[in-house]
């Protein structure tokens, strides 16, 4: 099957074992979020939300390109008043699978009311996580861009020097080195 330009729907599980290996420029998912539309996806506990999510990583890793990206949307449920930690920790296991984490986005939901639960604001954001297989990847930064508005004359008048200059990414993880 050809896959250029193709948007590929069903149950990864299986459709990721078709995939060619460092065939795919982006993977962009929005997961079954953990004890959420249980009669929908079967709900996931938060406690084994990890576990279960890892082998897909494994196969997203391995069909991705070198220069592409891991797009996951995703936030933490609440349980017993506070949220579950269950996202930070599959972050952090993700790395251990070779991933970086490279960057982190909003998805502002604008049509949310607040007040619904009575200790906390309303959900109307969710995070898109960034992951990639190394540091030189694809990013399209002008496609996105957008004017600032007239704040930023001013605000651009005065850059310091360090403002006006641009690094290269020092996205990537350390190693650590044992002293004798």
């Amino acid at each position: 099957m050809d896959y250029v330009n193709q948007f590929i729907q069903g149950d990864c599980g299986e459709i990721l074992k078709q995939i060619p290996d460092n065939s795919v420029d982006l993977i962009f998912t929005s997961p079954p979020y953990a004890d959420q539309r249980e009669k929908t996806y079967g709900g996931i506990h938060p406690d084994n939300y990890v576990n279960w999510f890892l082998p897909k990583t494994e196969q997203f890793k391995r069909v991705l390109k070198p220069e592409g990206s891991f797009i996951l949307n995703i936030k933490e449920r609440v349980v017993d008043g506070e949220r579950h930690t269950y996202v930070i920790e599959l972050i952090l296991k993700m790395r251990e699978q070779g991933w970086l984490w490279t960057e982190e986005f909003i998805w502002h939901k604008k049509n949310s009311y607040p007040g619904k639960w009575p200790n906390r604001f309303r959900d109307n954001w969710e995070r898109l996580i960034q992951f990639n297989k190394n540091k030189k990847f694809k990013m399209f930064q002008e496609s996105v861009m957008v004017p600032m508005g007239d704040w930023a004359i001013n605000r651009l008048r005065n850059l310091s020097n360090a403002d006006k200059s641009r690094e290269n990414s020092k996205v990537g993880s350390a190693t650590m080195r044992e002293v004798a």
